[in-house]
């Protein structure tokens, strides 16, 4: 019978139906008919650029408890024109470069753009006639689009920019006035081009002492390198349309221990006043989840300051210009484009790595420290390594052991970089205002703010260190050389482990700089450390004879992971050969250098990116590994580590006025 469940043709038929129905079906048709109400869904699918229905979908059970749900409040709409190509990349590295060497200023809050109108507002259940609208403007001026937009540089003591050409000028104005007309007719929306001349904003809200190197950084961009000019509408949530609020991205989680604390997700965004940032000083701050829109207390330093461009929802991409980069097809995403950010490093996190995008990219630029071995041993600096015929004759005596220990607890994480703020009076006088806040700093040229990149440890982290120490001796290692990176924190980790051994005054800390972690995660600038003579002047047991296997100015800011991987492979080879007895060797590192120095000692090759960066999360403070030397076979393979591990609560702040109640 044509309607027996055991026919296939009527099942085939069957579902041919109910898939023409559905690919029939609008996207607010389908969520509709999950049963969300309509304004919600419509609300979703403004938020998520109505590309997808599993993002508003997801979008929607988000937010089931954000209070602006059923709220009547548009989204803000804005019309850019934005480069892709070199130029693009010029613009981007300059962002990028700024911020690392001269500081935030105010073009650091969006992404390298033209602005072509201000800021209006949309209804929910009109967006795709909105991005309807801006395709007609775009045909219409089709025949007149340029094949590029000139630019011209100015810049002055408190601006600097790329101004359009007054020709280009004329052709985008008279594009956006057709976008507004059209604007207004078809949704209702009253969109006001922008009346001043058009430019890329490149610094402004600067020191004057920025100035100088702003301009010369601005210089370089190259304003006739090839590029393709997109049309590009964005829209923002309401809660980023505030002059008062600024976006924190959040580096790692955090699970609310009482009512009024906020969850945090890695790669979700706060929303948080400026009053909040300004008047509370124990680093906790009310703010609201762009991805929940739920709003409670967080850490402020699981956070770190972002532009707001990093939050807005890209709804339509028309190219402008004919001129496309001379590097070939350029592919687009869905996502706003904004200067990459590198994530994971130390100096952020606390055993919580965060794998960006731009952190796990292989670096095109891949340095390697290969030659270096090579020519020490041609200048005589080291002995040749001559390879074994046979595996050597086994050994009566104790078997070495090499121990890698990441640092203990650093202030900064702990307490939020604000802690300079708030320890260091206008005299640069440091002043102890918690009891785990170090009950001394060392002097440092630059003042305070040479803490910034280079933090010192926790007076808890010493504690951790002492444990450490306790545990080695219990282990009966037999350690007789101590490597540690240059870092400020990981110093006064093996100086507290030695000093938790009661290591005689002969076992003294040889500082390496070949020692410090990954430097994709520096940011393109190097922490300004203290010279083996103030940390001896600060009282830390280092060994100031100690000769440097490699030279800071050898180390490459731009190193991809795998010659990470190639520069720990080298310091290895370097402590084998000069430390040919049976003594145990402790290095004292970051959280990379557990897998960095551990995996090319077994003889294995350099981990994948992406595996390296989810690795590294794992890594506690004081977290080790250690490896072992098995002489018969001539290897060295990774074992339990002889002591036990450190494990502890976290002990969160507490609030006296609490109280009161």
């Amino acid at each position: 019978m044509a309607g027996s469940p055991g026919n296939p043709f009527a099942r085939q038929l069957g579902t041919r139906r109910l898939s023409g129905i559905r690919q029939s079906m609008t996207p607010l048709e389908l969520l509709m008919g999950m049963g969300f109400p309509k304004h919600r869904v419509e609300k979703a699918l403004a938020s998520t650029g109505h590309q997808d229905i599993q993002l508003a979908s997801d979008w929607l059970l988000n937010h089931m408890e954000d209070p602006l749900l059923d709220k009547d409040i548009a989204r803000e709409y804005v019309l850019y024109a934005c480069a892709v190509g070199s130029l693009g990349e010029d613009m981007d590295n300059y962002w990028n470069s700024t911020l690392a060497k001269c500081g935030r200023n105010g073009a650091h809050s969006l992404l390298p753009h033209i602005t072509l109108c201000s800021f209006f507002t949309c209804p929910d259940s009109k967006v795709e006639v909105l991005c309807q609208a801006v395709q007609k403007a775009s045909e219409l001026n089709a025949s007149n689009l340029p094949d590029k937009i000139d630019l011209e540089l100015f810049s002055s003591q408190n601006f600097i920019g790329l101004f359009v050409q007054d020709k280009q000028s004329s052709i985008l104005r008279k594009l956006t006035n057709e976008f507004a007309e059209a604007a207004e007719k078809m949704t209702g929306c009253k969109v006001e081009p922008h009346r001043k001349e058009l430019h890329v904003t490149l610094a402004y809200q600067f020191a004057a002492n920025a100035f100088t190197q702003l301009d010369k950084m601005a210089k370089q961009i190259d304003l006739k390198a090839a590029a393709r000019w997109e049309l590009r509408l964005y829209s923002r949530d309401p809660r980023a349309a505030k002059s008062e609020v600024q976006v924190a991205r959040v580096l790692y989680p955090h699970n609310p221990r009482v009512d009024d604390e906020l969850e945090l997700i890695v790669e979700d965004f706060i929303y948080v006043t400026n009053t909040d940032v300004t008047m509370n000083s124990d680093g906790w701050y009310q703010g609201t989840s762009h991805m929940t829109g739920c709003t409670g207390m967080f850490p402020g330093n699981y956070t770190e300051k972002a532009p707001e461009s990093d939050t807005w929802t890209v709804h339509r991409i028309i190219p402008l210009t004919k001129t496309v980069s001379s590097h070939g097809p350029i592919q687009l995403d869905n996502k706003v484009a904004s200067p990459v950010k590198m994530a994971g490093a130390d100096e952020q996190q606390s055993g919580k790595y965060n794998s960006l995008a731009g952190a796990l990219e292989h670096n095109p630029s891949n340095h390697s420290y290969e030659n270096l071995f090579r020519l020490k041993k041609e200048a005589g600096i080291l002995p040749a390594m001559v390879p074994n015929s046979k595996p050597p004759a086994a050994s009566s005596s104790k078997p070495r052991r090499i121990v890698i220990i990441r640092h203990a607890e650093r202030v900064d994480v702990t307490f939020g970089e604000q802690w300079l703020q708030y320890s260091f009076d206008n005299k640069g006088v440091y002043h102890r205002r918690n009891l785990n806040m170090p009950k001394k700093v060392p002097n440092r040229p630059g003042g305070k703010k040479d803490f910034k990149k280079d933090s010192p440890i926790t007076e808890m982290g010493r504690y951790q260190c002492q444990l450490t120490g306790e545990g080695i001796v219990e282990a009966g290692l037999n350690i007789t050389q101590v490597y540690s990176s240059p870092a400020l924190r990981c110093v006064q980790t093996a100086d507290a482990i030695l000093a938790g051994m009661k290591a005689p005054d002969s076992l003294k800390i040889q500082v390496e700089p070949c020692v410090f972690e990954w430097l994709a995660w520096c940011k393109g600038i190097f922490p300004k450390w203290l010279s083996v003579a103030e940390l001896a002047a600060f009282g830390l047991k280092v060994d100031q004879s100690y000769v440097e296997f490699l030279k800071t100015s050898r180390l490459d800011l731009k190193e991809s992971s795998d010659a990470y991987f190639k520069r720990c492979n080298l310091l290895g080879k370097h402590i084998l050969e000069k430390n040919p007895d049976d003594g145990d060797v402790l290095i004292v590192g970051h959280a990379s250098s557990l897998d960095g120095l551990s995996r090319p000692l077994q003889g294995l090759s350099s981990r994948p990116t992406k595996e390296f960066c989810k690795l590294v999360q794992s890594v506690p403070y004081c977290g080790s590994v250690a490896v072992q030397e098995y002489k018969e076979f001539g290897i060295w393979d990774l074992i339990a580590p002889p002591f036990p591990t450190l494990t502890h609560s976290p002990n969160s702040r507490f609030d006296w006025r609490s109280m009161q109640t």
